[in-house]
């Protein structure tokens, strides 16, 4: 086994979300601890743990599974160690591969199991903690929704080794760091994993320093104005502006403000696709000449509101310039002498 060291590849921002569904070549890449180069020939998915019978399952023998597709959005959390500083690293693919509550059924889950570990192949040093694999872990309630996928098709295409081929992990609504890459064992327990990457990394206080770890699994509201992008200069018109949503469940609705904060109108939402992000639009027209501060703020349907800032979905603000519209015919002209 081989490993090229952590990768992270961040190619676009979020003006550059202008696609539905993402390109494969503009999605994010991000392996905490190395890519492997796998044998397909010696690869096996191990199953084990709270169920009445175990499993080994070869790559040909989960293609022979009914195959599902699902768009979901894909969203990193962002750096665990700044968990309130937001990255709004954030994707919109098409996952294919077979729903892991199917194969679960016919191995028959106890009663007494509450969650379920996922392990990748990778190993190595993360932040200067040693792990000998990726692990994450989810509620048995969440693994037994028939949408968790065991994914190994992105786009319609096979993965490749930096997307976790041969197999990963999909749980729709959960960040990213939960879709474990490069997966080689499923093990079904009565209670969390030890790793790292459940204690150390990836869970937040939301009650202050002495309450209890919360994990990071369900993505919060959230949203970003596409167009106009980041100080881009208007003309004193009716406008059109538009961005994305999304959250674990879905958006209720997305405010816009074009007075940084002062005021809020109600944007129009598209119905959602699945678990896709969902696309907003607005319209307003800049009452004079000026610099103007636009901000969009999602609300799921908890609830809750997208905070303006110290958090992970903080609010985007897009800094914009209007000026006075040219007259037509009279874009430039020179006086005689």
């Amino acid at each position: 086994m081989s490993y090229l060291g952590m990768i992270a590849k961040f190619p676009l921002g979020v003006h550059d979300l202008k696609s539905f569904i993402t390109p494969e070549n503009h999605l994010f890449v991000l392996s905490h601890l190395g890519i492997p180069a796998i044998d397909l020939t010696q690869w096996k998915l191990k199953i084990s743990g709270l169920v009445e019978q175990s499993l080994e399952l070869s790559y040909e023998n989960l293609l022979n599974l009914e195959y599902r597709e699902l768009t979901v959005f894909h969203q990193c959390s962002g750096n665990p160690l700044e968990p309130k500083v937001p990255t709004r690293t954030i994707s919109n693919v098409i996952w294919g591969g077979v729903s892991l509550r199917a194969i679960l059924n016919q191995l028959q889950v106890k009663p007494e199991a509450r969650y379920i570990w996922f392990t990748g192949i990778d190993r190595g040093a993360y932040e200067g903690v040693s792990s000998d694999s990726y692990i994450k872990d989810i509620p048995i309630a969440k693994a037994l929704d028939n949408d968790v996928l065991l994914a190994y098709k992105l786009n319609g295409e096979f993965l490749s080794a930096e997307r976790g081929f041969p197999l990963r992990l999909v749980v729709p609504g959960y960040y990213g760091t939960n879709f474990v890459k490069w997966l080689s064992h499923i093990y079904v327990t009565d209670r969390r994993s030890p790793g790292p990457f459940t204690t150390t990394f990836y869970n937040e206080q939301p009650g202050g320093d002495n309450a209890t770890l919360k994990p990071v699994w369900e993505v919060a509201p959230e949203s970003v104005i596409v167009h106009p992008s980041q100080n881009e200069v208007l003309y004193l018109q009716p406008q059109t502006s538009w961005g994305w949503a999304w959250a674990s469940d879905g958006i209720q609705s997305v405010d816009v403000s074009t007075d940084g904060g002062i005021t809020w109108q109600a944007a129009e939402v598209e119905t959602r696709l699945e678990y896709a992000w969902q696309r907003f639009t607005f319209q307003w027209t800049p009452p004079r000449p000026g610099k103007y501060s636009l901000m969009s703020r999602a609300i799921d349907h908890d609830g809750e509101i997208q905070p303006i800032q110290q958090a992970r979905n903080a609010i985007y603000i897009v800094t914009v310039t209007v000026q006075e519209a040219p007259i037509k015919g009279f874009d430039s002209f020179s006086v005689a002498e």
